[in-house]
């Protein structure tokens, strides 16, 4: 019995490692087109909404499949069903190198985004099944952290190569070995069913069950709310920054602070509010310390600016993961429903995410930055209002 634990154990950190990886590969793949954005319209001959909406694809992906991803892992397993996934992804991105025009490219990217998709979906069930309720919070964050790396490497080091042809070669070959490493390793772990739970799940009765659970509807407006804060930070930081006398070199380097801080949130943020004796009050504090610096954060003084903005980015991530493990800790989800909570929780991120910042703040201020940002601190803060209505999952961890 020892002897197979250990095999266990030893087993998840590859998963954790695959995971990794997958993420670093379905954000890097995105984040390449920032630095390419110019070359692209060139050659492409595309406007800078069509280059936008190429940009934002996968994400678009996610708000239509997302539910739809969460369903049918609960129903056919993790295993099948984001293997066919990724195999898609991967020759959508292989496709990719030979886009010559909007609508070749725009397809690819929408194929790419599947794998990220169905991964970001059913990521708290993948954890959850090798990975004890006490783990999965902090796991979930170093695992996630991949999503930082793969927007850095993206926007890092796509400038440096070659050729746009040989930056698509190479996420489309990244998304290849993906897609070989989940089919060769990949399996459901010891804790994927629920009370020796064998058989498999009504579609109708997965969904069902999630909607109904209050629980689920408040941490995916939750995670809406500080999806919305961080996009609409970040698009016009460093335009922000620069309209204060910032040149724009210095407007970069300052706002790369809060990818950093992102990075440390995302890594170590579950870790703390997973070890403190109440998950509820510290969820609260991030969130009101995210919303005053992002409010306040690219208005104060010079030497404090990188400060805050490395705050703001630090406590928003350390939100996310700890909210994206929720399906496994759920009482009334568990196991068996996980997927599908994490495609309603999924889809009412990515909603936040676009309609917060494009349709609210964005519109409502117009380019008065003190309000769009005071705009963007509200976003966070209103998530108290729903976190106070969540069940304390630390102390129920403990009482069992």
């Amino acid at each position: 019995m020892n002897n197979a634990n250990v095999k266990s154990g030893s087993y998840s950190k590859i998963i954790a490692i695959i995971l990794f990886f997958a993420l670093t590969v379905g954000n890097y793949f995105q984040y390449q087109l920032t630095p390419l954005a110019g070359q692209l319209m060139t050659d492409l001959g595309i406007t800078q909404n069509q280059f936008s909406s190429i940009f934002t694809s996968p994400m678009i992906t996610s708000i239509i499949l997302g539910i739809v991803a969460g369903v049918l892992a609960d129903k056919f397993g993790i295993k099948k069903v984001i293997a066919v996934a990724l195999v898609i992804a991967a020759a959508g991105l292989c496709i990719r190198p030979f886009a010559e025009s909007y609508g070749p490219l725009f397809a690819s990217m929408v194929l790419g985004g599947l794998g990220i998709t169905f991964l970001n979906t059913n990521l708290s069930k993948i954890i959850g099944g090798w990975y004890t309720p006490q783990q999965i919070g902090s796991v979930m964050g170093i695992i996630m952290a991949g999503n930082t790396v793969g927007m850095t490497l993206g926007t890092a080091t796509t400038a440096m190569l070659p050729s746009m042809t040989t930056a698509f070669w190479i996420s489309g070959i990244a998304a290849v070995l993906v897609a070989v490493l989940w089919i060769a390793f990949v399996r459901e772990g010891p804790y994927s069913r629920k009370d020796g739970q064998t058989e498999t799940i009504p579609l109708g009765q997965s969904l069902k069950t999630v909607l109904k659970s209050k629980n689920v509807w408040l941490a995916g407006i939750c995670l809406a709310f500080i999806l919305g804060c961080n996009v609409a930070l970040t698009s016009f930081l460093p335009t922000a920054l620069q309209s204060r006398g910032y040149t724009e070199a210095a407007a970069g380097l300052v706002s790369s602070v809060m990818t950093i801080g992102s990075f440390c949130g995302t890594f170590l943020g579950p870790i703390i509010i997973t070890k403190l004796p109440r998950m509820k009050p510290a969820l609260i504090v991030c969130s009101i310390v995210a919303a005053l610096c992002a409010a306040f954060g690219w208005a104060a003084p010079t030497p404090l600016v990188p400060v805050l903005l490395f705050l703001a980015g630090a406590f928003i991530s350390a939100l996310v993961p700890t909210f994206m493990s929720f399906p496994m800790l759920l009482p009334e989800i568990g196991p068996a429903y996980a997927g599908s909570a994490g495609g309603v929780m999924t889809t009412l991120e990515l909603l936040g995410a676009v309609i917060i910042p494009t349709y609210i703040i964005t519109p409502a201020a117009g380019s008065n930055f003190t309000l769009y940002f005071a705009l963007a601190g509200i976003s966070a803060a209103l998530m108290v209002i729903f976190a106070l209505f969540l069940p304390e999952l630390n102390r129920r961890k403990k009482a069992a």
